[in-house]
């Protein structure tokens, strides 16, 4: 045999190992990428802090996650996100709950600000108890519905000097059934201000949330 020969042996030799050892491995498809850990996407709107501004902010922070108005009440999106590339994706679901804490927390720094601010009256919110991601998903949303007719009924106790207060509501995800929970953008702060010319604007194109002007015009002092 020549040395030709045996060099070209060798060469196949090694080539049929590396092909046996790499079908050991794991193919790409199967491997799994960054850390799943599920957090809120709206809390990260602003880039300030965990405020989520309805509809809009003052900086027009938020303008991907909307919300709709309809039969007096708005329907505001809420949802979670798991991070991470991950071969198999399981379904989840995390609780979603009120969080008295986050709300006072956001109430007393506008007031630190004098800007007026008050709770949004939980009673009047329907806010699903758990947020689910199906199998083979990474996100998944619900609404927290606000029932601004009934709000509208009771308008002059929310004005200040001619404005409406800002309404604030804390919410926190909690207790996943499957992966874990961020280190942070795991709670959020809804902050609704009816004073927006978003409001106004939609009205003027006639679109459904001008309702929210006709249910809420600007005060007259």
């Amino acid at each position: 045999m020549t040395i030709f020969s045996r060099k070209n042996l060798l060469f196949l030799a090694l080539a049929a190992m590396v092909s046996i050892l790499a079908g050991c491995e794991p193919s790409d498809a199967n491997k799994d990428y960054g850390f799943p850990k599920i957090y809120i996407p709206q809390a990260t709107v602003t880039g300030m802090d965990n405020s989520y501004p309805i509809p809009n902010g003052p900086l027009d922070q938020n303008k991907t996650y909307v919300c709709n108005f309809e039969d007096g009440k708005l329907n505001i999106a809420l949802g979670v996100v798991r991070a991470g590339a991950l071969a198999k994706e399981k379904a989840f679901s995390v609780d979603l709950k009120v969080c008295d804490s986050e709300t006072a927390r956001k109430i007393a720094e506008y007031d630190s600000k004098d800007v007026p601010a008050a709770e949004l009256p939980v009673n009047l919110c329907t806010i699903p108890g758990k947020i689910s991601v199906k199998e083979g998903e990474n996100t998944g949303t619900c609404y927290v519905t606000v029932d601004l007719k009934t709000l509208a009924g009771q308008a002059s106790s929310i004005v200040t000097d001619g404005k409406y207060q800002l309404l604030v509501l804390g919410l926190e995800i909690a207790n996943p059934t499957e992966y874990e929970l961020a280190e942070s953008n795991t709670s959020v702060v809804i902050v609704l201000d009816l004073n927006s010319s978003e409001w106004d604007e939609a009205l003027a194109k006639n679109l459904p949330e001008g309702g929210v002007r006709t249910l809420f015009p600007i005060p007259t002092i």
